[in-house]
């Protein structure tokens, strides 16, 4: 898909010749989730037993990229001048 996007803002006339291309690959898109349901479904008990682990993982982790990302773009804003309204 991204080497579809990638051709297609190079060379707007292609869209034409990548529309079925892109439309093929939205139709099965589903069938790229079936090997991580499958293997959900295979290590069904391990994600049980470790649930607790996988979930602090994931909060911790969501609020790590969630503060990082806040972070680059306050400095980012600094960078070209916008005023931050929101800091005391």
């Amino acid at each position: 898909m991204a080497l579809l996007l990638a051709a297609l803002i190079a060379w707007p006339a292609g869209l034409p010749w990548m529309k079925p291309a892109a439309q093929g690959l939205l139709q099965h898109l589903s069938l790229l989730f079936v090997p991580a349901g499958v293997g959900v479904m295979l290590h069904l008990q391990r994600l049980g037993e470790e649930a607790l682990a996988i979930g602090v993982a994931l909060v911790l982790s969501t609020w790590l990229g969630m503060a990082v990302a806040a972070m680059v773009m306050l400095a980012l804003m600094r960078r070209a001048g916008v005023a931050d309204d929101a800091t005391p």
